[in-house]
């Protein structure tokens, strides 16, 4: 299990280094700050249906029963493109999603991910709305104790707002790289402010 969350950082530096010099000319760069909504229910009605049974028995889940987290994200244009990105997470989450039984304590505990991956873009240049298919890996730790590992693959909707920066909406689905992984939805907003 070590050997598998060093491996998926070192490839989350290895992105973004070779994001960084691969490509001459001025690429934009960017810092954004992120909420994120996780929905670990609906994601285990799904795995044990479907979604078209969890949507017909009304069991998705609602925002006020998703775990949420805050973060930053970083991202380098690789291509007009294709974007590549790192993103850091914190949240506090209930124990019976991750915490095993045997732990007597508070059922809240901070829930941190880390991801890396790429975002690439239907329409080449600068237009006022682009959507893009994402896709990474990332590590997902309760309580600095438990570390699980995952790939989040989803839809995102980038919206130019004023002197280089964005809003991106997102949704991904994180499916499971890890035997302690508990899958999620996650649904996320983000503003981003151009660094170069």
């Amino acid at each position: 299990m070590k050997k598998l969350l060093f491996s998926l950082i070192a490839l989350g530096f290895i992105f973004n280094a070779h994001a960084q010099s691969s490509n001459s000319g001025q690429k934009k760069t960017s810092l954004a700050i992120r909420f994120n909504a996780l929905d670990f229910g609906s994601a285990e009605s799904v795995q044990n249906g479907s979604i078209g049974s969890t949507l017909n028995a009304k069991q998705w889940g609602q925002y006020a029963s998703t775990t949420k987290s805050f973060g930053v994200n970083y991202t380098r244009q690789y291509t007009d493109q294709v974007d590549i990105f790192t993103n850091l997470d914190l949240g506090i989450a209930r124990l019976p999603l991750y915490a095993p039984k045997a732990l007597r304590r508070s059922n809240e505990d901070v829930l941190t991910s880390i991801e890396s991956g790429v975002n690439i873009k239907m329409f080449k240049g600068d237009f006022r709305i682009n959507p893009y298919v994402t896709a990474g890996l990332g590590v997902r730790s309760f309580a600095f104790r438990t570390y699980s590992a995952y790939a989040p693959v989803g839809l995102g909707l980038q919206i130019k707002t004023c002197k280089g920066s964005n809003l991106n909406i997102t949704t991904t689905y994180s499916t499971k790289m890890s035997k302690s992984f508990v899958p999620s939805y996650n649904y996320g907003v983000s503003y981003s402010f151009l660094l170069n």
